[in-house]
This record gives C-alpha cells, sequence and structure tokens, in this order.
C-alpha cells in the first residue's frame, strides 16, 4: 500500500508538470466562460421580438422564459464540452501517465526499490484517475458558477452528466494505458480512438438500429451486430438529455396552443445507460486495468 501511494503521489507531481493539461484545462475554463457568456449576451435581446411556436394565442416571450430558454441550451452546449474535453484528457494522461517513466528508464530506479509492479501500476492507475476527476472536476464547478447567471434549477443535469462523463474517461484513459505500454503513445492513442470512438460508436448505432427493427430479418447480420456489441463499450449517457428536452418542451407547450407537447420532446430522446450497460463498463474497466497490470509486469525494464 505504501508503495502504492508512493508512486501515486510521484505520478501526480509529474502530471502536474504536463503542460498540455494545464493547456487543455485553460482552454476548457476559457470555452465554458465564452459560451456562458454568450448565451448571457443572447439573454439581453429585446424579449418582444422573440415568441414561441406561431400558433394561436402564442406572443411575445417574457424575460424569465427567455432565461430559461437560454439556460437550456447552455447546459445543452456544456454536456457536449464537458464530455469532449474528459476524453481530451483522458487521452493526455494515458499517453503521459507510464509510457514516460517506461521510456526514460525513471521505471528502473521505482522497481529496484521495495515497489512491486503490482504497486506501480495501481499507483499509476490511482493517480491518472485521480488526476481526471479533479480536472473534470474544476471544469463543471465553473459550469456550475456560470449556470447561476440564468438563476439555475438544472444543476442535477449538468452533475449527473458529469459523473457519466468522468466514467467514459476513465475507461479511454485506461486503453490508452494498457496500449502505450506495447507501443508508441500517439500510436496507442490513435488505435485507441478508432476504436474506442470510431468502431464502437459504429456498432452501438448499428445495435440500437437493430433493436428498433430498421435492419430487417437477417440472421447473419443480426447475429453479426449483436456479437460486435459486447465487443466494443457502450458509452454511458444519464438522463440528463431527457430532462433537459422536457424542460424545453414544456417551456413550447406553455407557449400556445396548437404546439409540440412536452412528451414530444422526450419521445426518441435517448435516457440513462441500463444497468446491462454499467456492468459492462465496470467489467471493461476491471479488464483493461488487468492489461495494464500485464503489460507492466512483461515489459523489460
Amino acid at each position: 500500500m505504501n508503495g502504492t501511494l508512493a508512486v501515486a503521489r510521484y505520478t501526480l507531481i509529474e502530471l502536474s508538470r504536463r503542460r498540455i493539461l494545464l493547456v487543455l484545462t485553460v482552454i476548457g475554463a476559457l470555452g465554458i466562460a465564452a459560451i456562458g457568456g454568450a448565451f448571457k449576451i443572447a439573454a439581453s435581446v429585446n424579449p418582444a421580438s422573440i415568441s414561441f411556436g406561431g400558433g394561436p394565442g402564442s406572443g411575445p416571450i417574457d424575460p424569465a422564459k427567455l432565461d430559461r430558454v437560454n439556460e437550456i441550451e447552455f447546459v445543452i452546449q456544456l454536456i457536449g464540452v464537458i464530455g469532449f474535453f474528459a476524453v481530451l484528457i483522458a487521452f493526455a494522461i494515458g499517453m503521459t501517465a507510464i509510457y514516460h517513466d517506461l521510456e526514460s528508464g525513471a521505471a528502473v530506479g521505482i522497481f529496484s526499490k521495495p515497489v512491486s509492479r503490482l504497486a506501480f501500476t495501481a499507483g499509476k492507475i490511482l493517480a491518472a484517475v485521480a488526476a481526471m476527476v479533479v480536472i473534470v472536476g474544476l471544469l463543471s464547478l465553473e459550469t456550475r458558477l456560470v449556470m447561476a447567471l440564468f438563476g439555475g434549477g438544472l444543476e442535477g443535469a449538468m452533475w449527473v452528466e458529469t459523473v457519466a462523463a468522468v466514467a467514459n474517461g476513465v475507461l479511454v484513459m485506461l486503453i490508452v494505458l494498457a496500449l502505450s505500454t506495447w507501443m508508441n503513445n500517439i500510436i496507442a492513442a490513435v488505435v485507441a480512438f478508432v476504436y474506442n470512438v470510431v468502431i464502437a460508436t459504429v456498432v452501438v448505432s448499428l445495435h440500437n438500429s437493430l433493436v428498433a427493427g430498421f435492419l430487417g430479418d437477417n440472421a447473419f447480420l443480426n447475429g453479426a451486430v449483436n456479437v460486435a456489441y459486447w465487443l466494443v463499450p457502450h458509452h454511458l449517457m444519464s438522463d440528463a438529455q431527457r430532462q433537459l428536452a422536457q424542460a424545453e418542451g414544456e417551456l413550447f407547450a406553455a407557449a400556445g396552443s396548437g404546439g409540440p407537447t412536452p412528451a414530444d420532446f422526450v419521445n426518441g430522446v435517448a435516457g440513462a445507460s441500463d444497468l446491462q450497460d454499467i456492468i459492462w463498463w465496470a467489467f471493461l474497466v476491471v479488464l483493461m486495468a488487468a492489461l495494464v497490470y500485464l503489460a507492466v509486469r512483461r515489459r523489460q525494464v
């Protein structure tokens, strides 16, 4: 345990010196502030010139509703920003946390001390996860502060989405960590991107189409899609999108008659990941962590 904590502390210090993480954090913080400022400026537009719906009885939106609309749109944008930067940070940490020690020979000095390879791996993973939680947490905290400009009320949606973004980022990071012990870290990042983003997105989309009945009844195609579905990560999702669609629908439904109902906005919006996907995520996290240890154990340093 002492060896694990020592490696974790040393790794956190090393990660804090990586300029790429500082740059990503600063860009993320500035981006969140810029988006919040832009939506706040948009909220200052004369409400008399804006109306919802267009049906009978629709009229100008009052300032309170305009603030609510801007807050909903702001949170929708921020969900994408948090998820995007969580993935970028995962790649940045995964490419550096172990690779540099193995390539520079620093790991030789660590292994010469009473630190086992298991403790080394556990410390590296612990530090990497902690760094991701801290950085994404700081960006999420900033979003909560900026959301105060609009009066609040959607903080819960943003919070659960942040948890999902961190969970997805942790899995990406472990994949890159495992690959970077076997190959160049840039190549490892490319392979992880193709597998976790490109292939996984395509396969999950095909599976969703299969479940919806859009792929027909070809037994070979259905079987191939089902098998492929359990070979790729399933990105976790919160219920934030449905909460935001519901909130937006309530505003539109209240704006006049003849328009869409709140249920119309929620229909077709993906909900939170089910228990099956969460279990699959946990299995992949354990599997990738084990592969990181196996790679470190077999690596000749």
